[in-house]
């Protein structure tokens, strides 16, 4: 059986990942996770549809004799109930929607919520924002001025693509790939003796521990 996304053990990796970066860098690192960075109306309608025609092909081919009334309702309420299985399976997001679009849509959220959770407003602009869209299976990184202007952007980059792929594997195997980010960050900017910790290291999200 799998382990949880986001159980108690991931839940605190998280927390420690994040409060060791701050610990060793300037950097004031917040970690938003998401089901799902959007909803995907695509999804349920092509989920509804296929299973309206697939009771309606069952009903036509099948053993069964269904009067002529059966042939409006019972193919619509099929349909109904599968598109709203569909909104609670993450999987067929990421099967129904093409790459590139999945990305742009985390990157939308990821820099709403960057604004949000005024990250911006970090008094020595500092701030970086990890965000995980679970559905989507992609992480995105927003970082402030003066972390893009000290950090290079492939270095970045790679990190990002890092938490995109441990994101898959769970909660603590990206609590891993969050803190592995502690040495170029303290390399890049270094902390100092009064720095202030401006955000709070506990991990924003809207899941249950059950989720995966």
């Amino acid at each position: 059986m799998a382990r949880p996304w986001f159980d108690e053990r991931a839940q605190h990796a998280l927390t420690t990942a994040v409060a060791h970066v701050e610990g060793a860098s300037a950097v004031e690192l917040a970690l938003s996770v998401r089901q799902s960075a959007r909803f995907w109306l695509h999804v349920p309608i092509i989920a509804g549809i296929l299973g309206a025609w697939s009771m309606l092909a069952f009903m036509l081919f099948g053993e069964p004799t269904f009067g002529l009334s059966a042939f409006l309702v019972d193919p619509l309420i099929a349909g109904g109930i599968v598109a709203w299985v569909a909104t609670c399976v993450s999987p067929l997001v990421r099967w129904l929607t093409p790459g590139p679009t999945r990305r742009r849509a985390v990157e939308i959220a990821a820099r709403a919520t960057f604004v949000e959770r005024g990250i911006h407003e970090t008094g020595a602009r500092t701030g970086v924002l990890v965000y995980c869209a679970l559905a989507e299976r992609i992480a995105v990184v927003v970082a402030d001025t003066r972390v893009l202007n000290a950090v290079p952007g492939a270095s970045l980059a790679a990190w990002e693509r890092d938490i995109t792929s441990a994101v898959r594997r769970g909660g603590v195997a990206t609590a891993e790939a969050i803190q592995s980010s502690a040495a170029m960050f303290a390399a890049a900017l270094p902390r100092s003796p009064d720095d202030v910790n401006e955000l709070p290291d506990s991990v924003e999200h809207e899941l249950n521990g059950s989720q995966r």
